[in-house]
């Protein structure tokens, strides 16, 4: 069930009513069919700020990311909800950024209670390699974002 988890309180909502709709595609291989959830609408995302949502019963955070360079593209992830260090359903509240690493920029997200910021695309943690966060992949279909309900 996609829904808006219960401590969100940002004018940004999943809507409550939606009914999932899992929309298999080929995968490949032995994997098997690859579920994809549809969960809301791309403008249900504000750039520059996360929402969250239930997807396949798991607390999902979803970023929508301004392009870094004019001409870019917007960035999409998703993560997962929980804080690792409290067990907080508050990680779609945290500061999205950038930190620069050797490889380069990577985008990130810092927690709203520790402030530890975290890889938004690998999930781990740049201030503590003990923590780190599950992945989702992330796709858009026309108007739609739809998450993997499968976390990497």
């Amino acid at each position: 069930m996609t829904d808006t988890l219960p401590s969100e309180t940002s004018d940004t909502t999943v809507d409550p009513t939606a009914t999932p709709t899992p929309t298999p595609t080929s995968a490949g291989g032995d994997a098997g069919p690859e579920v994809w959830v549809d969960v809301c609408a791309v403008g249900d995302v504000p750039l520059d700020r996360g929402v969250a949502a239930l997807v396949a019963g798991a607390p999902v955070a979803i970023f929508r990311l301004s392009p870094t360079e004019p001409g870019g593209e917007v960035e999409w992830y998703a993560v997962s909800h929980v804080e690792p260090a409290s067990g907080a359903l508050i990680m779609a509240r945290g500061l999205v950024g950038s930190a620069d690493t050797a490889e380069g920029s990577i985008p990130t997200v810092a927690s709203p209670l520790l402030k530890e910021r975290y890889d938004l695309s690998t999930g781990a943690c740049l201030d503590d390699p003990t923590r780190s966060l599950a992945t989702y992949d992330l796709r858009i279909v026309g108007d739609r974002v739809e998450i993997s309900p499968h976390s990497g």
